[in-house]
Order: structure tokens, then C-alpha cells, then sequence
């Protein structure tokens, strides 16, 4: 039987040793979450948190409309629901007492839903291929939640009323938590964390990049103006690139920045810290005297110029905590992206939720 410590990473891909019937084979390494915002659920979506999630013994419905006695169906994932009850739950966990503008919350709900259909998706993966959790087990956690409720003088029925939570939510929450932390003993192995640092050495080992990068403003909310300005740092750098123009140069032409004037230049950064996290991403993968392609972020449109590596120290025990969390990252959104494609999911509109493929909202 193949274990974590079979599966071996790459530059682009977990790979399989030829004489090794491995049922996973995943690219690595170049998918980032895209919005900050996906980090609020991150740690739900994961099971790093207390809370627990996903589903194994929901029956497969024939309506996706029909409510389930109070459960209001949000969505179907190969015929089995995902509740309104567990979008709301995902969003209280992720943002506790804070209060959600209303212009935000059709797009935090989507994104909930979103991340409870990665986990169905993978739970239903997991089930097919005999890794997901057993009858028995889950009734053994239920069992332990009882004995631990008995000696505080309560019963699991009160318990879950006072949280809110039915005993069907029960056993998907436990069914998930079980699933996942098996699946993350087989393959979240260190060496599986140190071919990964050793792949994505600049993330984790303190390396220092001086950049310098030129800005294009872009309008709030302006599509055209988007469009304009990323037309506008292509050109830009086509002239850098072809000779054209030297970069410190088109800075100081071309720059809307407060560096223009010093060609751009920012001075050193780290793989995350102080810079936007798409400014960063892009900036990590550039050799010296590299020039970026256009980069979006929320200040507007950079081309991006590495102007000096420092490497860093740390080697993949000292980033253990980070490469961890990384990998389970990345071993989570590739198990739901590979089931994506085959599923069949169905909208009930109880809830928003995303166009397919995307992350804009369905009308």
C-alpha cells in the first residue's frame, strides 16, 4: 500500500515512481489563493480549526429545492446537499462577531459555498477510493463527544441544540474532520515538505529581493481603465525588453508612483512582507534583471524589475510551520479542482454563488 513517504514532489507535480501504483498524481507549486479573503476560510476549509466539516451519510436528494426538515439545501454536489445552515456557519466561524457589509456578503457567501463543494468534492473522492472515515470511526468519535459531555452533566442532544448544529451537520462535520486528517497522514510527510521547500525555496527561506517596479493608475472600478492600463505596461514592456528604453528610465516616464523619480526603485522585500501578495508572487519567481509581465493589484497595474537577490538561510525545518501549511493548502485545492471537473453541481439559489469557473457571482 502506498504511503506519504512514497509520494514525491517535483517542480511541477507530485510524482510517482514507475513501479508504484500511486492514486495521486497532482501539479505543485504554481497555484496561489488569489484573494485575501480566501484566507478568512482557509483554516475551516482545512480542518486546522476546532470546527469540523463535510459529508459522507446526507442521502442523495431527488429535489434540489426541497428543504430537509429546517436544513434549506443551497446546493447539490453529485446529488448530495450542502446546507444554508453550513454557508452561514462557515461565515460566522470565518468572521466571528464582526459585522459584514451588505454589499459583502453575497460574495462572502459565495465564497463559503464554494469552499463547502471543495469539500464534498474531496470527501466524495476520498469515499470512492477507500480513504475516507468509517462508520465505525465516526460513531467512535460520537461516542467520545457523549462521554466528554456526560462528565459536564449534558446530553449530545442539548449540546447540539446549544450550538445549533443537527445531529445530520453532526456527521458530516466529524465525517470531514476524520477524512482529512487521515488523508494529511498519509501525504503532509517530511520529505514530501522538503522536496516542496526545496521547489519553492524562495518562499520559505528568508530570501531578500531588491526591486524597482512602474505603476499605471487604474480608475475603482473601471473595467475600460483596467484594460487601457495593462494594454498600456505591455507596450511598456516590450520597449524595456527589446532595448528600447531602459527601465529606470520608463519609470520616470511612465511611473505614477512616488518612486518614479528614483526609477522605480523600492529597495529589498521579502516573499511576504511588505508588498500585496500578487506584487509578491510575481516578484519571487523573476531572475536578476528580469522585467515582470503586467501585474494586477489593488494600487493598479506594475511592472516589476528584480534588481538583486540575497538568498536566504532558513533551511525547510526552520519553515516547517509555513511549508505545512502550504502544502495542505495546495493538496486541498488540487483534490477539488480534479473532482471539479467530472461533478455535477446544482444551485438551488438559496444562497449566492459563483459562475462556474469563476469567481464572479451568477446573476
Amino acid at each position: 500500500m502506498t504511503t506519504g513517504h512514497d509520494i514525491l514532489f517535483d517542480t511541477a507535480r507530485i510524482v510517482r515512481r514507475a513501479s508504484e501504483p500511486v492514486e495521486i498524481v497532482s501539479p505543485i507549486g504554481t497555484r496561489r489563493l488569489q484573494r485575501a479573503v480566501v484566507h478568512q476560510f482557509a483554516t475551516i476549509a482545512l480542518g486546522f480549526a476546532g470546527c469540523i466539516a463535510a459529508s459522507s451519510f446526507a442521502a442523495p436528494v431527488s429535489d434540489a429545492q426541497q428543504p430537509v426538515g429546517d436544513l434549506v439545501i443551497a446546493a447539490t454536489v453529485n446529488g448530495e446537499p450542502i446546507y444554508l445552515s453550513e454557508v452561514e456557519r462557515e461565515l460566522q466561524t470565518a468572521f466571528g462577531a464582526r459585522e459584514i457589509a451588505e454589499s459583502a456578503l453575497p460574495y462572502l457567501q459565495a465564497k463559503a459555498l464554494s469552499q463547502l463543494i471543495d469539500r464534498s468534492l474531496i470527501i466524495q473522492w476520498l469515499r470512492t477510493t477507500g480513504h475516507g472515515a468509517s462508520t465505525t470511526e465516526i460513531e467512535l468519535e460520537i461516542t467520545r463527544l457523549k462521554k466528554q459531555l456526560e462528565s459536564r452533566s449534558i446530553s449530545l442532544s442539548e449540546h447540539l441544540a446549544s450550538i445549533r448544529v443537527t445531529e445530520t451537520e453532526m456527521r458530516r462535520l466529524l465525517e470531514w474532520q476524520i477524512t482529512w486528517r487521515k488523508f494529511l497522514a498519509r501525504y503532509l510527510t517530511d520529505e514530501n515538505l522538503e522536496r516542496y521547500f526545496n521547489d519553492h525555496r524562495r518562499d520559505f527561506d528568508g530570501t531578500q529581493m531588491r526591486v524597482a517596479h512602474i505603476l499605471f493608475k487604474v480608475a475603482s472600478d473601471d473595467t475600460s481603465s483596467l484594460e487601457q492600463s495593462l494594454q498600456r505596461a505591455a507596450k511598456v514592456r516590450e520597449a524595456i525588453v527589446g532595448g528600447s528604453i531602459e527601465f529606470t528610465e520608463a519609470a520616470k516616464l511612465h511611473s505614477t508612483a512616488p518612486t518614479a523619480a528614483n526609477g522605480g526603485d523600492i529597495g529589498f522585500i521579502e516573499r511576504h512582507r511588505p508588498m500585496h501578495e500578487a506584487f509578491s508572487r510575481a516578484t519571487f519567481v523573476l531572475e536578476a534583471q528580469e522585467v515582470s509581465p503586467p501585474v494586477i493589484t489593488p494600487f493598479g497595474v506594475h511592472l516589476i524589475r528584480c534588481t538583486e537577490i540575497k538568498p536566504g538561510q532558513r533551511t525547510w525545518q526552520d519553515a516547517r510551520e509555513d511549508l505545512a501549511t502550504a502544502v495542505t493548502r495546495y493538496l486541498f485545492d488540487w483534490a477539488a479542482e480534479k473532482e471539479r471537473t467530472k461533478a455535477e453541481i446544482k444551485f438551488t439559489g438559496a444562497s449566492a454563488h459563483f459562475v462556474t469557473g469563476s469567481e464572479k457571482l451568477a446573476e
